[in-house]
């Protein structure tokens, strides 16, 4: 497989903890408790690949593609705009909860798995390839659906993204779900990425690591960082965390 670019799919700095990017067709877990960054991190990734004219579909299950529209439009980024309004697709998995849905790709219910595949794979049609597909969060679907499903589910997921030469990035909560859940799903992924948070000094400080990458050597320390108010993540590597 091709490799992409290591500074556009490893963004945050997040370049000086390993030594190689991502390979086409990755898909990557990112675990953390709820408010500790993940979807900042995403959006941080996004921002990445937009600005270098790339492709993105954002399934969104926590949020309306409306507030994560104006995160957007917070740090600059208009995803109305002709610069990216071709590139910027939502897969809205949300609205159904609190309303009628304006986006073109929309489900109707988190119970039909096969519906959400469908219209992930239907928003990829529209996109120039490589495609950033950011899926936030997995954790929901557990609502509606046994685990067994799921991960079977997003195990076809995975495939297609392999198929397609994207790259993946895929939330979950951690602490709400059973082992074996998380376990199938660490096998399936190419990488995982971890969030915490950690107590310092007296202060609580929100940390990341690279635990696994199938792609590339890098280090697992766990390293702080923080939410700048532009909602840009900043790691600082000279604090890191031995195990």
């Amino acid at each position: 497989m091709t490799q992409l670019s290591h500074e556009l799919l490893l963004p945050m700095d997040i370049s000086s903890l390993s030594e190689g990017g991502l390979f086409e067709g990755s898909n990557i877990l990112l675990n953390g408790p709820p408010g500790v960054g993940k979807t900042i991190f995403c959006e941080n990734f996004i921002r990445s690949y937009l600005q270098e004219g790339m492709s993105c579909i954002y399934v969104t299950l926590e949020k309306t593609p409306q507030d994560i529209t104006q995160h957007f439009q917070s740090t600059g980024v208009d995803l109305s705009s002709d610069r990216y309004r071709e590139k910027m697709t939502f897969v809205d998995g949300y609205t159904w909860l609190i309303g009628e849905s304006s986006e073109r790709f929309h489900i109707e219910s988190l119970s039909n798995l096969t519906e959400l595949n469908f219209k992930i794979f239907s928003a990829s049609m529209k996109l120039k390839r490589p495609i950033l597909l950011v899926f936030n969060s997995i954790s929901p679907l557990t609502l509606y659906n046994p685990e067994t499903f799921v991960s079977k589910s997003l195990q076809l997921l995975f495939a297609r993204i392999k198929e397609m030469g994207g790259l993946g990035l895929f939330t979950i909560q951690t602490g709400v779900h059973d082992s074996r859940f998380y376990n199938t799903l660490e096998y399936l992924v190419d990488g995982i990425f971890d969030m915490k948070f950690g107590e310092y000094k007296g202060s609580i400080k929100r940390y990341f690591r690279i635990r696994s990458l199938r792609s590339a050597r890098h280090k697992t320390d766990w390293v702080p960082f923080t939410i700048e108010p532009e909602r840009e993540i900043k790691l600082d590597t000279r604090g890191e965390e031995k195990e």
